[in-house]
């Protein structure tokens, strides 16, 4: 019998009485024994001799052991995850345009990592001319091999709904509803209820917004004023109020830190007395507030494992990083053939389908670095589109190029992490900052397990493979 190793890219996640194992290559989930989970956690090859030859076979098929030895795994996963990598991009034919108008708005957070932008870049707002430009002229240049029936339209800021920018969103959605095609923002909502006539189902509407509360009212409305220092809990729910009945998508994220998590049921109090939780078009999710760019004050943030530790040990009622988690990876419980794992890079920094831009005509590859000019990728001007060095240099960030994710059992499923997260902690655009993801990951592959087993008709009906995403 061949001399079998447990592999490398083996995960193995204890459950009450059995383990589960997840092959962080092919993705591959087997339910086994404790103590064939502990004999395989061990990664000592002696520990496997009491395995019969069927039994070793079908853990070799699964990729869970392997006569590889950890060095030649590891090459075989980088040559794999490259060949993975060139097919995600090779196959791109979906994308994004987000359309950052004015860095301009009409709140001052103080985490914002915009507030660098706001004394020198405010004044510009984006002019319809600049808008036909992008659309009539360069669409096939910014976006190569992407029809424009087949991309997301965004509204990004500052604040997009700012009267001033008005115009150009009408006249985008003007090209969206020509195409078929809807859009989505990211807004505050305070500004949103003179133009709720363009949110709605339908192509060329709003279609779905995402809006921040920074917990309940009297945290809120500390954290998140304008400069005039008026209060903006009320206004904000009301108009998700009035973009609920428009039909729009509204997706609310609770941004949490440490001195937020025990006020968190009295916000859910409110918005279920509202009746916004239970519509059928609102969602609500829980994320950490993060310094990614901007120097803020960091004292109380959290990372993702810690924030939904504290929520299940407060026994609040909502999605968190381990339960969007969980959803996300389900379909590999019920995926049958086919690639299961296929996340080589982390979000639209790397892939590119997805570009902002802002006033300026200057491209980014990501929101959060957009009014950065250092973080250019490219520039939109009269004579037309020109793109920097750095497009390319982002283009090579993926799993295959970076070593530590190399040696990493949940690579294919984490991506490598956000890249501007990455380089502001590390200084090193290629030297992920893992954190607690990979807890994370298994602790949410182990919740969406637990759910297939407590009630799998119902796991069955909700769980379909995921969409291509530019997000991570």
């Amino acid at each position: 019998m061949p001399k079998y190793n447990t592999s490398r890219y083996l995960n193995v996640i204890e459950l009450d009485n059995t383990a589960l194992l997840f092959n962080g290559v092919n993705g591959c989930l087997d339910e086994v024994s404790s103590k064939l989970g502990e004999a395989l956690k061990s990664q000592e090859p002696s520990a496997l001799d009491f395995l019969s030859q069927s039994d070793s076979d079908f853990l070799a098929k699964r990729g869970h052991i392997t006569t590889l030895s950890k060095e030649t795994e590891r090459e075989r996963f980088r040559e794999f995850a490259a060949a993975i990598h060139k097919k995600r991009i090779q196959g791109v034919s979906h994308g994004s345009l987000m359309l950052l108008m004015s860095y301009n708005c009409n709140l001052a957070c103080k985490y914002c990592y915009q507030h660098p932008h706001r004394p020198h870049k405010s004044a510009a707002v984006m002019t319809p001319a600049l808008v036909e430009a992008i659309f009539e002229k360069h669409f096939s240049k910014l976006l190569p091999g992407i029809e424009p029936k087949n991309i997301d339209l965004s509204f990004y800021g500052g604040e997009p709904f700012l009267p001033a920018n008005e115009p150009v969103i009408r006249k985008a959605l003007g090209y969206a509803k020509s195409y078929g095609a809807h859009a989505f923002s990211i807004t505050n909502a305070t500004m949103v209820a003179p133009m709720i006539d363009i949110f709605g189902p339908c192509p060329g509407k709003v279609k779905r917004v995402q809006v921040s509360l920074d917990g309940n009212r009297k945290q809120h409305d500390a954290s998140r004023i304008p400069a005039s220092g008026e209060p903006t809990f009320d206004k904000i729910l009301d108009n998700i109020e009035l973009l609920l009945k428009q039909e729009t998508e509204v997706s609310i994220r609770l941004n949490l830190d440490k001195s937020k998590l025990k006020a968190i049921p009295e916000l859910l109090a409110e918005l279920k007395s509202r009746k916004i939780i239970g519509n059928k078009y609102a969602s609500i999710y829980a994320s950490p507030l993060h310094d990614n760019i901007a120097k803020v004050d960091a004292t109380d943030f959290m990372d993702v494992g810690e924030l939904s530790s504290q929520v299940f040990k407060l026994g609040i009622d909502m999605e968190h990083p381990v339960s969007l988690r969980a959803n996300d990876m389900s379909y590999l419980l019920k995926l049958e053939k086919g690639l299961g794992l296929m996340n080589t890079s982390f979000c639209m920094q790397t892939l590119q389908n997805c570009l902002v831009i802002d006033a300026f005509g200057d491209i980014y590859a990501c929101y959060e670095e957009a009014g950065f000019p250092e973080f250019r990728v490219g520039h939109l001007s009269e004579d037309g589109v020109e793109f920097f060095p750095l497009r390319d240099i982002y283009k090579s960030r993926h799993v295959a190029n970076m070593p530590e994710c190399l040696d990493c059992s949940v690579a294919l499923t984490c991506g490598g992490q956000c890249g501007v997260r990455c380089r502001a902690v590390t200084g090193d655009l290629f030297k992920p900052h893992c954190a607690d993801i990979k807890k994370v990951i298994l602790e949410g592959l182990k919740l969406a397990y637990r759910k297939k087993q407590q009630n799998p008709e119902e796991f069955a009906a909700k769980v379909n493979a995921p969409a291509a995403s530019t997000h991570g």
